[in-house]
């Protein structure tokens, strides 16, 4: 029963995490929208090498809350080796060369369930972000500015 009410804390802490990660990334990266832009490819791509950056940190966190749980409840060695099953079970990679005593072995399957439900969560966002980028970049490229700039591409400085 403990280690239930370990792995429901775990996965409301990794929730709010996921919250507030989501939130910064969307306050700390680039501003979505390309317009007045005059190279909105750079945008595009800084905004999500941000975005993708930003959340595998959000990622490596939550799962270093899982280790460090099971480093405190003493099913691991060391916080490493926490971190590593941490880590794959998270990710669903769950290799199976690090296995928990079996009073902790169910924390295993909740992480690896949050961690679907996250990564998840995670691919959500940064699809809505892709289609707001392009979507924001073919409207400039479309723009009557954009058109004079590439008539006029091979008399200015380039990229």
């Amino acid at each position: 029963m403990k280690i239930l009410l370990l792995a429901i804390s775990l996965t409301g802490l990794t929730v709010m995490t996921h919250s507030i990660g989501t939130y910064l990334a969307f306050a700390h990266c680039p501003d979505w929208p390309a317009a007045g832009r005059s190279r909105p490819w750079r945008h595009v791509v800084g905004t999500m090498a941000c975005l993708v950056v930003f959340l595998l940190i959000v990622h490596l966190a939550e799962a270093a809350f899982w280790a460090a749980a099971l480093f405190w409840w003493q099913a691991l060695p060391d916080f490493s080796t926490a971190f590593y099953f941490s880590l794959t079970s998270y990710t669903t990679v769950g290799y199976g060369d690090v296995l928990l005593p079996e009073s902790a072995r169910l924390l295993g399957p909740i992480e690896s369930v949050v961690g679907v439900l996250m990564l998840g969560w995670s691919t959500a966002v940064i699809v809505a972000v892709v289609q707001k980028v392009f979507l924001d970049a073919s409207r400039v490229a479309q723009s009557p500015a954009a058109r004079l700039d590439s008539a006029t591409a091979g008399t200015g400085d380039q990229d």
